[in-house]
């Protein structure tokens, strides 16, 4: 993985990153270790300046000076549509040429492009925390987004070692989130079934379902199982399986109660302080142990 991010890309693009917290610093070193020039903006200047130094770029305290001549422009910021829509109109202002990219992972690129002089700029390019770690980024285009535009992300996402998924079109959620939500939609169900714990579900994920899906998705599961199996499968569960159409109370109550998991010490589960950078820490060896595993197993059931 490290080996693939520090690879030289033919073309130096300028890039300016809009938001310097979690995503927007691991943004800045994904571009700046495949050898961009970038530079990082955000409404805290000391953030600016760790993210900064973090991925040897170059800190800016007002968007104009982080934007003007950048050939890309990836904007982190949180994911509130009337923040994103200002900062949206503060890049067009100051820069008329740059591609727009934004990391939002659940404002549909139709709301982006609505609020914007020019919606052609506009692309999706989703990472998923650690950006530079995960190597996924999904690539929606925006309703009026021309396929070149989509084409040029997916090459410099490509080019920087990323996997860059482009859609065919926006869905809410867009593929990763939705897959996700199907899964805790069940895990949650089940707990609430007083089938299993929520730990005990985290471990047959852990133990089973997570090491298969670290080598061939769903589809190739199933093929690899066999799609008569697998109807059967589908025909004995999917009319069992939770169906909720909004947060389950067992999570909707911990997050009114400040339950917040990692960054308040307790959720589901109790974790102290360092679990998220634990957590950072082992799925960098997973994906650096996958990259080296050469054939995908068979017979998968």
């Amino acid at each position: 993985m490290t080996e693939r991010l520090t690879e030289r890309t033919a073309v130096t693009e300028r890039i300016a990153v809009l938001g310097a917290g979690v995503m927007g610093a691991g943004i800045a070193r994904v571009f700046a270790r495949a050898g961009h020039e970038v530079r990082v903006f955000d409404v805290d200047p000391a953030a600016a300046t760790r993210a900064a130094e973090s991925a040897g770029a170059s800190a800016h305290d007002t968007v104009e000076a982080a934007v003007v001549s950048a050939t890309v422009v990836l904007e982190a910021a949180p994911e509130r549509l009337e923040l994103k829509l200002a900062l949206l109109a503060q890049i067009e202002a100051a820069n008329a040429d740059a591609v727009i990219a934004s990391n939002t992972s659940s404002i549909g690129a139709d709301a982006l492009a609505a609020g914007m002089r020019d919606p052609s700029r506009l692309v999706i390019a989703h990472f998923f925390n650690p950006a530079d770690t995960v190597p996924l980024v999904e690539v929606v285009p925006g309703p009026a987004t021309p396929q070149a535009t989509v084409d040029r992300m997916v090459a410099l996402l490509s080019e920087a070692g990323k996997v860059a998924v482009p859609l065919a079109q926006q869905v809410p959620g867009f593929i990763a989130n939705r897959l996700q939500a199907a899964l805790y939609r069940e895990a949650m169900h089940l707990v609430e079934l007083g089938v299993a714990s929520p730990a005990q579900v985290d471990q047959v994920v852990t133990a089973g379902l997570g090491p298969r899906w670290a080598l061939a998705g769903p589809f190739e599961v199933m093929d690899l199982g066999g799609l008569d199996v697998w109807t059967s499968v589908t025909d004995g569960i999917f009319p069992s399986l939770g169906d909720a159409s909004a947060a389950p109370d067992m999570l909707r109550e911990r997050a009114d109660r400040g339950e917040l998991g990692a960054k308040t010490g307790q959720g589901f589960l109790p974790r102290d302080a360092d679990a998220s950078a634990r957590f950072a820490g082992r799925l960098r060896s997973l994906i650096d142990a996958r990259d080296g595993i050469v054939e995908v197993p068979s017979n998968l059931e």
